[in-house]
Order: C-alpha cells, then structure tokens, then sequence
C-alpha cells in the first residue's frame, strides 16, 4: 500500500471513528435537550471545557511527544517499551497529583470559575476524570503514531458504545441530570485504562517505570507546545465563564450547543491532520522538490473538501437544530454560521503548524502565535460579550483564528522552505463562505424560528450552485485525478 493511500485509508478510519466517541453527544443531542434543561447543559459543557485545558496541564502535552518520538524509537523495542512506559506512569502520577490539588483548591476553583455550581458531586466526578483521560490521550496519540487506523476504530467505536449506554441508563433511567453525564465519563474512561494496560501488555509495551532521561527529552520537545495546546481551550473555557458571567449558565447551555455542531469542523481536520502528519513528517525527511510538490497538492485537495463540508454545515444548521434539538434551544443555529467562519479559517492554519511541528526549533516558538491569539480571544470575549452575548464570543473566536494563522505563516516560513500559496488557499475558502452567506439570507432575514420548505429548497439550489462552481475552478485536477486512477486499475489488470 503506498503511503498515500495509506494516509487517506487512516484519514477515513481516525474521522469515522472520532467522530462517533468525541461527538457522541450531537447524536444525542434530542436525548439531551429533552432530559436536561439548557441550564444543565450549560454545567457538563463548562465542566468538561475546563476538562479540556487542564488535560494538556496533567500529560504536560506528551501526547505530541509520543507521535514525534515513536518513530525513532520504534525500531528498538526495548527504548521504545521504556519510553512509553515513562509516559503513561509519568501521566498517570501527574494526574493524581492535579485531581488532589484540585480538590485542596475546590474553594478558590469554584470562587474563580464554578460560582453556583456545587463541588459535591459534579466537580468532584470533572477532577477524578482527569486522572483517567489524559492517560486515553496519550494512547490515542499512540496508535495514531503507530498508523493502526483499525484498531483506533474498534477501539472508538467500543467506546462510543459504552459511552451511549451509560447516559441513557443515569439521564434517562434513573433521572441523573448532569451528573450522570459526568459519571458516565468517568467510568468510560477508567475503563479505557484497564484496556490501555491490557493492550501495551499485548504489545511486549507495558512497564511502571520513570526513565529520566528520556522523560526529559519529552519534556523539552513537548512543555514548549504547551503554551499552543492549551491556548485554544483557555480562550474557549474563558468565554463559556465570561458568557456565564454577563448572562447565565443557560446562555452558555445554548452556546455549548452550537459548538456542537461546528465541532465536527474541527474534528474532521483535526482527525484528517493526524493521519497527515505521520505522511507529512515522511516527505519532509526526504526534503526533494516531488514530495514537496506531492505534499502542497493533497493539501489543496483536502481543503477543498473542508470547503464542501463548511457550507453543508452552515446551510443547513437551522434545519438540524429545529430538528433534534428542544424549542428552547432553536436560537443555537444563529451563531453556528458566524463560529463556520473561524473555523474554515482555522484549516489553513493545519496545514502550517505541520512545518513548525516538524522542525525542533520552531515548535518552541509556535506558543506564540496560539498563545497571542488566546490572549486576544479572551480579551475581545471579555469586551463583546456583555455587549452581543454569544455573539461577541464567536466573533472574539473569528478574530482571535485570523491573528493565529497570520502569525503561524510568518513563523513557518522562518524555518521551512516549504510555502503554501495563502492566496489560493483562501481562494478556496472563501467562496464557500459566500455561497453560505447567500444561502442563510432568507433564514435570517424571514424564518430565523421558523422551519420553512421553501427557503430549505433554496438552500439545496445554492448547494448545487456550489459544488458546479467547485467542479469549474478544479476540473483539472479532477480529471488528472482520475486519470491516474485509471492507469493504475489497468497497472493492476496486467
């Protein structure tokens, strides 16, 4: 199998599979808006957004350690049994530590963060997860390393599993609101680490050991990254308790929702991306002018899919959330169109942070473009939100994204000769954005609360008008693609 087939075979299997285990809760989400109330909803999405940055604190953001190590330890088992070995019982002690400072600090934490919400039992089940899901990171990271696009699969999809079961029993059977949702997690994940033990004992891999040196050569690839894992959680949890805040934890309830639906955007590139970057890395150590040119070409073919994927998001979000969602959660779609923007925004920057990853040297300076582009976020957050509610909190996001990526192409560019053309990159983002613009014009304008057949037609007649424009401005490349599909299936015949 050629490594290219290969990336999209694993591209396939990370977002199907992800897509199941990380976004169970949009399939959910007619389950969720009935049994709990957007107040309730608000809760879960605050807790596991505050779950979301302290992650990165606990595994100190080895995870990228793991993906960037494996493949020069992956040919010594005995270096590589000791390297991962380090990782998981490093990760696991420092999540014990943080659950237990989390708990000496409960006071101070629920004074800064948490006003209202009751540390017995809700934030006590959010700190005894974080033990657990930093170490089912870490293991993603590592089969994703390891290219075992399958067995992530399984493995998701027995979650996903468990996952949906477990929230119909405590929130359906038993009435457990928001704290069954939590518990749910909880237990889903300390089952992933009996698992994760049982899988790395398989494997030849398990070991309880602290191998100082190699965990401080993680340690200095990995803390420099932190800074630009954590920004973006920081920015999204800082707005959830700003719109907390100058709202209410309904308000953020209504919020957290739409993000559920544009998450996806990001979990489709972020899931693609990490089958692109083991490729990625690949080409980049042959460093010759074919694989660069193979690299930037598949990269504007992926990015002219995020397209086609942003406007059928952002057409016809009204329609789904009128759908699957409770009335009192309908004004959710109005904002998914504006979070559309930073995100379609947000893939070129994907594509950049690969080189920089790439290169030793400037992964430790890519903190600071994440990190000014946090401080901006939560800053315009804290600006716009009493003034525009949810709505200054995505556009806050929206800006926030367009000073990240500047930034991340002019520092890329430092270190690499590898140059995408922006240009031709936004060229492909922005019409699609157009094309959403004009379709949402009626939704807006006319039936903001209401579902109407006529303005769902017009919405598929733009989508046509879309993805004939596509065809137009790419057919060259459509044709050469299939050409050489054919030449292969006739290869393969002979």
């Amino acid at each position: 199998m050629n490594s290219k087939r290969r990336v999209l075979i694993n591209s396939f299997l990370y977002t199907a599979s992800s897509m199941l285990v990380k976004a169970f809760n949009f399939f959910l989400i007619p389950i969720y808006t009935v049994y709990l109330s957007t107040e309730q909803y608000g809760i879960v999405n605050l807790i596991n957004s505050f779950s979301g940055v302290v992650t990165y604190v606990v595994a100190f953001s080895l995870f990228s350690a793991v993906i960037r190590f494996y493949v020069v330890y992956k040919d010594d088992n005995l270096k590589l049994k000791s390297f991962l070995g380090t990782i998981f019982t490093f990760v696991f002690l420092s999540g014990l530590f943080f659950a237990l400072l989390g708990f000496l600090l409960r006071d101070y934490l629920i004074t800064w963060f948490f006003e209202g919400i009751g540390f017995f039992p809700i934030l006590l089940i959010g700190f005894s997860t974080l033990v657990f899901v930093s170490l089912h990171t870490v293991h993603q990271h590592l089969l994703r390393a390891m290219q075992k696009g399958k067995k992530l699969a399984i493995a998701n999809i027995a979650v996903f599993v468990v996952q949906v079961i477990l929230n119909l029993i405590f929130l359906v059977g038993l009435n457990m609101k928001a704290e069954g949702i939590l518990l749910a997690s909880l237990i889903v994940n300390i089952l992933y680490f009996i698992y994760i033990i049982i899988d790395l004992t398989r494997q030849k891999l398990f070991k309880i050991t602290l191998n100082f040196r190699l965990l401080a050569e993680s340690l200095k690839y990995s803390i420099p990254i932190m800074p630009h894992d954590l920004s973006t959680q920081i920015a999204s949890f800082a707005s959830k308790v700003v719109l907390k805040n100058n709202e209410s934890v309904s308000e953020v309830g209504i919020y957290s929702l739409a993000n559920q639906f544009t998450s996806i955007i990001d979990l489709i590139q972020s899931t693609v991306n990490s089958a692109f970057q083991p490729w990625f890395f690949e080409n980049m150590t042959h460093n010759n002018s074919e694989r660069t040119r193979e690299i930037i070409d598949f990269s504007y073919v992926l990015l002219v899919l995020y397209s086609i994927m942003y406007l059928l998001i952002g057409l016809f979000s009204q329609e789904a959330v009128m759908i699957m969602a409770e009335g009192s959660y309908v004004k959710a779609w109005t904002v998914i169109p504006i979070l559309i923007v930073g995100f379609s925004i947000k893939s070129i920057y994907y594509f950049h942070v690969n080189i920089m990853l790439f290169n030793k040297k400037a992964s430790k300076v890519l903190f600071i473009a994440t990190i000014s582009g946090s401080i901006i976020d939560i800053i315009l957050a804290f600006l716009l939100v009493p003034y525009l509610g949810m709505y200054g909190s995505a556009l806050a996001f929206g800006i926030a994204k367009i000073i990240v990526v500047v930034l991340v192409v002019i520092l890329s560019r430092r270190f690499d000769s590898l140059r995408y053309n922006i240009i031709k990159m936004l060229s492909i983002i922005i019409p699609s954005l157009l094309f959403m613009a004009a379709g949402l014009f009626f939704s807006y304008t006319k039936y903001i609360y209401e579902f109407n057949w006529l303005n769902l037609s017009y919405k598929f007649v733009i989508l046509f008008l879309y993805l004939l424009f596509v065809y137009l401005t790419n057919f060259k490349r459509i044709n050469a693609a299939i050409i050489k599909f054919r030449q292969r299936k006739d290869r393969r015949k002979l």
